[in-house]
């Protein structure tokens, strides 16, 4: 009884992530009056009526010595943290001196937190009032976030900066970040106006965050303020303020804090990373479809040289070897980590994606559309769940629209005997040309034919063992790699580092529906128990089946009919224009997911399973309150796999979660969720449950 007892406490102390709860933001109520907007909530102006840039120039850039730090080019990043990002001055303003600076082909990444964010109409407003910042404002306006709840990144591939905006509470989401930052913005409306945010919880997380060259400088002066940040171990001096406020506050972390080499259970050390510096920067992935592509193009970005190893002669030709796919998520008003993954992956991926095809100047229309999802209440279930979602409005109409098959017909001519909903920014693409566009970078060499068969650990990281190869782009970089990332499906369980990867195949098979004229116009991709997508090259692609159990890699006739009849009982009339055929004439694709147990991917550091065993085998026994170390994993070696049907979105968001791992940036998503997705969780269930 009791050792049962001890496995339900470490599942709960596992498992229980603590949530940040979903609930609607709030635009905010702009005045605009000539000289500064003005906020009727908390009776303050969002920058000086005197001179908004000029303020920013003297209160951050200033006091922060950027242009100083910058000049020296001693790093290849630098990264940036604000509270209340307002009207996105500051950012404005940071980086026009970055792209002025020897930094400009390094990597600046802005986060800021804003609880009220302007609504895109005053965004667009207040960027026109500064005609000076258009080369990144106009950027900024086009990937504007809809207003949710959680992290939104941006990215400005011209100029290599990314935006992070967290819109929420400010103590709330600080608490949540991993990672370092060099210079803190303090920018919230003053201390008597907004006093929730100004807090002892706020300055302790910012210390977290800080190393012992990180600056900060704030607006205010108040003592409060200044006693916090002493107090959280920031060394803070008064200094000559600007315009009508004589004093102001700049100040050091002047210390490092240290790693800890222990924590408590409930802590969770064993998904804890300590972040490494790495001088040459090279790495290796392992495997060219979605995941390998997305990790080698966000290292990439970020001034490392990237091999991407594949073992096929043709990128994306397993997994990711669809004709056509959906960016699509399943939205939910239920607060967990699984839902807030998919949901930020689905936000992300559709940003990105646009942005990435549109820098690259890849029509619209060919090969990809991102003019919605329809999904479709196919079933009471669904369409209650539908109902729920419209009601709580977490999701704005810029995102989600409810639809009556009224609304259906007349605005996509589709005829449905069902209500649905539209998710805005989504669409279809075809996998081939989203890896071909991520991995035309000049920092990246493609490898061919290159079957990994072997990894060897080193003191200069990481040698690797291939069979055959044939180089695209450039000659590849030497065998000796600072870092590798396992982005290979199954294949990553081959090497006899990491045999605790839970992974399952799961065979899907696609049926290609040739097009009519009457079915050629549509649209949109429905979703429903299937899916349909609209015409390409003569066809469409009708899926997907979902067997876990079976390994047949040849089609099947009852899969073709289980398409087609889920698409005859779903949209009858598209089916009649379609024409279907007998299944045993169809032909199509199968393919086989790479699912985990709990439909979540494997993404982050790869544990070394030996140590972890030693380290926390007292978890078995009941030992829940003593401190364990913090994890010990294999250093360079990450992986990105399991990403199962939704492929697309997921492994564009997770390739930014391991660029964070990697460049010790902070992460886009909450502590919670990348506990969730980490590789090292089943291999702890098993430790706990005495199963090695």
């Amino acid at each position: 009884m009791m050792r049962r007892r001890n496995i339900r406490n470490f599942i709960t102390i596992l498992m229980n992530h603590d949530d940040i709860h979903n609930h609607p933001i709030q635009v905010a109520d702009i005045d605009w009056q000539d000289a500064a907007p003005l906020s009727p909530r908390f009776g303050d102006v969002y920058y000086s009526r005197d001179n908004g840039i000029e303020e920013t120039n003297h209160v951050f850039l200033l006091q922060n010595r950027l242009h100083e730090r910058w000049q020296q080019n001693t790093t290849d990043r630098f990264t940036i943290a604000e509270t209340g990002f307002g009207t996105g001055l500051n950012f404005f303003c940071a980086a026009t001196l970055w792209y002025c600076s020897p930094m400009q082909n390094k990597h600046l990444h802005f986060i800021s937190v804003e609880k009220f964010p302007l609504s895109l109409t005053d965004m667009t407003f207040s960027c026109a009032k500064h005609p000076q910042f258009d080369w990144i404002s106009a950027s900024l306006v086009e990937q504007y976030p809809a207003p949710v709840a959680g992290s939104h990144r941006l990215f400005f591939a011209e100029h290599n900066i990314t935006l992070t905006l967290l819109y929420g509470d400010a103590v709330d989401c600080m608490r949540e970040l991993d990672g370092c930052v060099d210079a803190w913005f303090l920018d919230g409306f003053a201390p008597s106006k907004n006093p929730e945010m100004w807090n002892q919880a706020l300055y302790d997380s910012m210390a977290k965050l800080s190393h012992s060259d990180t600056t900060l400088s704030t607006f205010t002066a108040a003592g409060e303020v200044k006693r916090g940040l002493r107090r959280a171990g920031f060394q803070v001096e008064r200094c000559p303020g600007y315009g009508r406020k004589r004093h102001i506050l700049r100040g050091r972390f002047g210390q490092s804090p240290g790693k800890p080499t222990t924590a408590p259970a409930e802590q969770k050390p064993w998904f804890q990373f300590r972040y490494t510096p790495q001088t040459a920067r090279r790495i290796a992935v392992i495997g060219a479809g979605l995941a390998g592509s997305s990790v080698a193009r966000k290292m990439a970005e970020r001034g490392w040289d990237v091999t991407i190893l594949e073992a096929e002669s043709e990128i994306a030709s397993q997994g990711s070897g669809n004709p056509t796919g959906i960016t699509f998520t399943k939205l939910s008003i239920h607060n967990t980590p699984q839902n807030r993954y998919y949901q930020s992956a689905y936000l992300y991926a559709c940003r990105y994606i646009r942005s990435l095809f549109m820098h690259h100047q890849v029509a619209e229309g060919d090969d990809w559309s991102l003019q919605g999802v329809l999904r479709l209440a196919y079933d009471d279930k669904e369409r209650d769940i539908q109902q729920q979602l419209i009601a709580a409005r977490f999701w704005p109409q810029e995102l989600m629209v409810g639809l009556s098959p009224e609304d259906i017909y007349h605005q996509f001519g589709i005829v449905s005997p069902v209500s649905g909903i539209l998710l805005k920014g989504g669409g279809w693409l075809n996998p081939r040309q989203l890896c071909d566009t991520l991995l035309s970078h000049k920092n990246i060499s493609l490898v061919t034919d290159s079957r990994v068969t072997g990894l060897q650990q080193s003191d200069t990281g990481w040698s690797i063992e291939t069979e055959g190869q044939s180089t695209q782009n450039r000659t590849p970089s030497p065998a000796s790699y600072e870092a590798v990332v396992l982005a290979n499906a199954f294949g990553c369980q081959q090497f006899q580092l990491n045999g605790h990867f839970d992974l399952r195949a799961v065979r899907g098979q696609i049926s290609y529906l040739p097009a009519t004229e009457e079915s050629r116009v549509l649209p949109v991709p429905l979703n429903y128990e299937g899916y349909v997508n609209p015409a390409r090259n003569g066809f469409h692609s009708v899926g997907a089946t979902f067997n876990p159990k079976l390994d047949d890699p040849q089609e099947r006739v009852q899969d073709h009919k289980w398409n087609c009849d889920q698409l005859q009982n779903t949209v009858p009339d598209l089916a009649r224009q379609l024409n279907l055929q007998p299944a045993d004439t169809l032909r199509g694709r199968v393919g086989f997911r790479c699912q985990t147990p709990d439909y979540l991917p494997l993404v982050g550091p790869v544990a070394d399973a030996q140590a972890f065993q030693q380290q926390y085998r007292q978890l078995g026994k009941g030992f829940l309150k003593r401190e364990f170390p913090v994890a010990p994993n294999l250093p360079g070696l990450y992986i990105s796999t399991g990403h199962g049907s939704r492929g697309i979105t997921s492994t564009c968001f997770a390739a930014e979660i391991l660029a964070g791992y990697l460049c010790g940036e902070p992460q886009i998503i909450d502590r919670s969720v990348l506990h969730a997705i980490h590789p090292a969780r089943f291999l702890m269930r098993k430790i706990i449950r005495r199963q090695l």
